[in-house]
């Protein structure tokens, strides 16, 4: 496995999470996330992908919850077609918070095995 895959894989998944093609019951999953981000100014709403958070769930919309179960069972397949070894990854996790520029941010963090930690904002 290349460990720079690690870091293509973690950003195609967050824009996919993020992006106006994860649409459920009537809205986009992303405006609930955003809502609650503008909700709580200058704290970050959290996705734990790897390893999974089951106490952030109950913080979250019925919306993201649905789509969270969807996202987490594709995670491994998705790994897999970019050759990541998600036993390789110590932490995948996506952010949305509002800066101090009022400006909503979406970032992807992920640390290897080797603990290499890699951040990259994701833009929808």
């Amino acid at each position: 496995m290349k460990y720079k895959s690690i870091k293509a894989m973690a950003h195609n998944f967050t824009h996919s999470f993020v992006s106006l093609c994860n649409y459920e019951d009537g809205a986009f999953v992303f405006e609930d996330l955003y809502t609650l981000a503008r909700v709580q100014p200058y704290k970050t709403v959290r996705i734990s992908w790897v390893p999974t958070n089951t106490e952030e769930i109950f913080y979250f919309t019925p919306r993201i919850r649905k789509s969270l179960r969807y996202y987490r069972d594709w995670l491994p397949r998705h790994a897999m077609n970019h050759g990541v070894d998600l036993n390789k990854v110590n932490e995948f996790y996506t952010e949305v918070y509002v800066a101090r520029n009022h400006q909503i941010y979406v970032r992807v963090i992920t640390v290897d095995d080797r603990g290499k930690k890699n951040e990259q904002y994701v833009y929808a």
